[in-house]
């Protein structure tokens, strides 16, 4: 028989709301609204958006305001996440699903950063090479280095990304895709990794 160690790294234990992933993911974005001098976070994301949540509060710790860009028509009651979000004093401007398909488009972000002034916009997820970078110090702050497998979830692949550029060679990384309709996994893998 082989002995084998399982360790369950539990990242949301680290902050009832920076938990998980996002702490990490935001932080090269918010070290960048600091030395750019930006005084407001532009975030997307749908009504039970753990990253929206994450970056109100943030943004919140840091003094800077926050603008969560919305997929979908405002309901007549906020989700419990949208609700937490105002509470940490984020705007919220509501699009259409059709509109917010164009979020990642150059004209659609000239026109939000001509709304608004001074802002850093951070894709949905965190997606993107700073997000990546943080999500790769979850390697380091936590030592995983000695383990031979590391397993986890994979929304927008930015975690995933930081952890296979911070991984040793010898270490095999299983990834488990958990959004419905990502069919762009090894695109967005190129995309972060180059």
């Amino acid at each position: 028989t082989k002995q084998v160690t399982l360790a369950v790294l539990r990242l949301d234990k680290i902050d009832p709301i920076l938990s998980g992933n996002k702490l990490f993911k935001l932080h090269y974005f918010l070290q960048q609204a600091k030395e750019q001098n930006k005084n407001t976070i532009i975030a997307f994301g749908g009504a039970h958006s753990n990253h929206l949540a994450a970056t109100a509060y943030a943004c919140k710790l840091n003094n800077l305001q926050a603008i969560g860009i919305i997929r979908g028509e405002k309901p007549a009651t906020l989700s419990h996440t949208l609700q937490h979000c105002v509470k940490n004093n984020m705007q919220l401007q509501f699009i259409s699903r059709a509109e917010y398909d164009k979020k990642e488009t150059s004209q659609f972000l000239a026109t939000v950063q001509n709304q608004y002034k001074n802002t850093l916009v951070i894709p949905e997820g965190g997606f993107g090479s700073l997000g990546s970078k943080g999500a790769g110090l979850i390697m380091d702050v936590f030592n995983v280095h000695n383990y031979t497998h590391i397993c986890l979830a994979v929304g927008t692949a930015t975690t995933l990304s930081g952890i296979i550029q911070n991984a040793t060679k010898s270490q095999q990384i299983i990834a488990i895709p958990v959004l419905k309709g990502m069919t762009d996994l090894e695109k967005r893998m190129n995309t972060l990794i180059h």
